[in-house]
């Protein structure tokens, strides 16, 4: 997580950025908005109370210096001109409960929120989340905290169809989002509702997976769903190395999963299908709606039999899951992919040039359909008109120009694809997130 604020001062030769990344070290950085990018401020402190701290008090510094904090959130960003904008009181409200979360006592925050709840701020998402995140720290209203979250999850999602703008400082939507279904599950577990616990932390690990989500998950899996804690087992057996998996891992029905697993013989193909949630074909037709383009129909027919699913690879010492979107997902993920691909070229144009020449097909008709969990990657295909509709790609964001694996059709990717598992192919098994020595 990045927080960042930006002050200018005319003529604008001189304007800064005051960068925090907390952490288990947090750092506080000043940067000079000028192509070079370079420091005028570099510290490391032991613990988020001091840098939060001198936070504010270089920001104090700043505007007694003649400096104004302008709307800017773009962590990355090196010009605020031509025409900076002061940033709301509200906003700066919102920045400063964000800051009392991390770093300041239960009374501070309750300060916070009770001056901010008849502003603007009180509607925004990321106020509703801090709320519900009070309140599960501390005031024990957990009905109270809940329908916070739920307010905090409607709201995002409400915005987000209508493209309306929220304010989330300089904080990924994604985090945000995951933020929010984690608090959900938890008020879940607190109402003894253990089967919507467990599908807000699925979808808190489905937006933005970390190792405590999985700890989360895989907890309430065995706790409340014994028929499914193979699934638990499965995440720490991958994750374990990284901790916080000792309570799972010291249950008998462990050591018992270890040894099966270890038992398999090599010929085992190595992958399943689990979590199938196929779509009608209303749900499709909408999707196409969506897209403004047609699916290719053996596409079709996987999203109608298999629809949001995972393809689970499950070697001796190695797993992985491969995650297919769902029909109504796929319209974002193509925003999503576009979006990444053209974030550093002016002219989008360029780059839709390049594809075209490059691959024969057009950039804005490539839609993201699986990815790998964890894994900055995707399967992609190809709906636009010509001789390359309905072809499947590899794509990586460390290559965000290149398309790999070329296949001629969906159905042949995904043969590709389980063979190649099957195989121990390592080029597959490695775009599937699974590294063998």
């Amino acid at each position: 997580m990045y927080l960042a604020k930006f002050f200018h001062r005319p003529p604008g030769d001189d304007d800064r950025e005051l960068l925090l990344i907390p952490g288990g070290d947090p750092m506080l950085i000043g940067i000079h908005m000028r192509e070079t990018g370079d420091d005028f401020l570099r510290d490391e402190f032991s613990n988020i109370r001091d840098a939060v701290a001198a936070f504010h008090r270089h920001t104090g510094d700043l505007v007694a210096a003649g400096y104004m904090e302008t709307t800017h959130t773009r962590y990355t960003l090196r010009n605020l001109l031509p025409d900076p904008q002061p940033k709301p009181e509200w906003q700066k409200g919102l920045d400063d409960l964000m800051l009392a979360a991390l770093s300041a006592p239960l009374t501070e925050q309750a300060r916070l929120l009770a001056l901010l709840a008849d502003t603007q701020a009180a509607h925004e998402p990321l106020y509703l989340w801090l709320a519900a995140h009070h309140g599960m720290a501390g005031d024990g209203q957990q009905d109270r905290t809940l329908r916070f979250a739920e307010q905090a999850r409607d709201t995002l999602a409400s915005r987000r169809a209508g493209k309306i703008p929220h304010y989330t400082w300089s904080i990924a939507e994604s985090d945000l989002e995951g933020w929010i279904f984690e608090v959900i599950s938890e008020g879940h577990l607190y109402a003894d509702d253990p089967a919507a616990a467990l599908a807000a932390i699925e979808q808190a690990w489905e937006v933005a997976p970390n190792q405590q989500r999985g700890i989360q998950r895989a907890t309430i899996l065995c706790e409340h769903f014994p028929d499914r804690q193979d699934e638990a087992f499965d995440l720490a057996y991958k994750w374990s190395s990284h901790g916080g998996y000792e309570a799972i891992m010291a249950r008998p029905a462990y050591a018992q999963y270890v040894a099966r697993r270890k038992s398999k013989p090599k010929a085992n193909k190595g992958w399943h299908w689990t979590a199938k949630q196929p779509v009608s074909e209303a749900e499709v037709r909408a999707a196409e709606a969506q897209l403004g383009a047609d699916l290719p129909m053996d596409y079709r027919n996987f999203l109608t039999t298999f629809g949001k699913a995972q393809l689970a690879i499950r070697l001796p010492d190695e797993s992985s899951d491969f995650c297919f979107f769902g029909a109504a997902e796929l319209a974002q993920q193509r925003q999503n992919l576009f979006d990444f691909i053209v974030r550093t070229e002016p002219d989008p144009a360029n780059a839709a040039a390049y594809f075209r020449t490059q691959y024969g097909v057009s950039l804005r008709d490539l839609v993201p359909i699986a990815e790998p969990a964890q894994e900055s990657r995707c399967l992609v295909i190809h709906l636009g008109k010509g001789d390359r509709f309905g072809w499947c790609f590899q794509w990586d964001h460390d290559g965000a120009w290149e398309l790999e694996q070329a296949t001629p059709s969906f159905d042949a990717t995904l043969k590709a694809l389980t063979d190649g598992i099957a195989r121990r192919d390592k080029v597959t098994l490695g775009f599937l997130g699974v590294y063998l020595d």
